[in-house]
């Protein structure tokens, strides 16, 4: 069965470059395992052949009747950019150390290269963001092959099981509506986590720049917003560009600069 699908159309890089690799194995302190980069050279990126990788242990995705295993359906480019903009989301998760992002699935499942324990032979691993969960799921990248496979209309669990412990969205807005500004932050981050109407979060974090003139507050917003608009819309609903601007017009009660640097390096 041949490894790759269809590509992942304007994000594929082609070729992969040489320089890339070394600056990003520099900046890891280890060196990609030899079996993922032979993949990468094949095609820089794009949809697999499978949809899943077995696993041996629950999940928010899979339950035992139906067969344990986790969605994984792309890889990501290796490329510097992607590479910097990954480490940014590992580390909003909590999760420093020398790992990398390489591959996707269902959107709140991102696999990872850890080479914390084994520099020469990185474990990979699954972030679950749905459940806020990470799973160690292979030794090795080479450990991982065996396990991917094709289902034919796997559909997983729906979106409303795997959220079934967060609140819902009408409980969300509640919360938002609300005087705890703490509370009313961890709704909207909810919000993303559910990747449901991005268009409407973007409209309220914009709002919530605009019309803020608490700095701390103010910076959680400004974070959050250039957070949805790099990892999860492209510039779909607002453009980096206006958000540039936003975020220039608050430098009287904030200095916005360290996310007006991560725009402006996308544009």
């Amino acid at each position: 069965m041949e490894f790759w699908d269809e590509l992942l159309g304007e994000e594929v890089i082609a070729p992969l470059k040489k320089e890339e690799i070394k600056h990003i194995e520099k900046q890891l302190g280890s060196r990609l395992p030899k079996s993922y980069l032979k993949k990468m050279e094949e095609q820089n990126g794009g949809n697999i052949a499978f949809n899943l990788v077995i696993v041996d242990f629950k999940n928010s995705w899979s339950d035992e009747e139906t067969g344990l295993y986790l969605p994984l359906y792309e890889f990501m480019p290796l490329t510097i950019e992607k590479f910097v903009e990954n480490t940014s989301v590992l580390n909003e998760w909590g999760l420093a150390g020398e790992k990398m992002i390489f591959g996707e699935g269902e959107g709140s499942y991102l696999w990872y290269f850890d080479f914390d324990e084994n520099p020469k032979k990185p474990e990979v691993w699954c972030l679950d963001i749905s459940d806020e969960a990470a799973y160690l799921v292979a030794e090795s990248f080479e450990a991982l092959l065996p396990n991917l496979e094709k289902r034919e209309n796997d559909d997983g669990l729906t979106h409303e099981v795997v959220f079934a412990d967060y609140p819902s969205m009408d409980e969300i807005r509640e919360t938002i509506k609300g005087t705890d500004e703490d509370a009313r932050l961890e709704a909207y981050r909810m919000w993303l986590t559910r990747c449901e109407d991005l268009e409407g979060l973007i409209t309220e974090l914009r709002q919530r720049v605009e019309h803020s003139d608490d700095e701390d507050e103010l910076d959680s917003y400004a974070e959050l917003l250039a957070e949805v608009l790099v990892n999860y819309t492209n510039e779909e609903f607002m453009t980096y560009e206006e958000a540039i601007v936003l975020f220039n017009k608050k430098e009287d009660v904030s200095d916005l600069i360290h996310v007006i640097v991560q725009l402006e390096s996308e544009v």
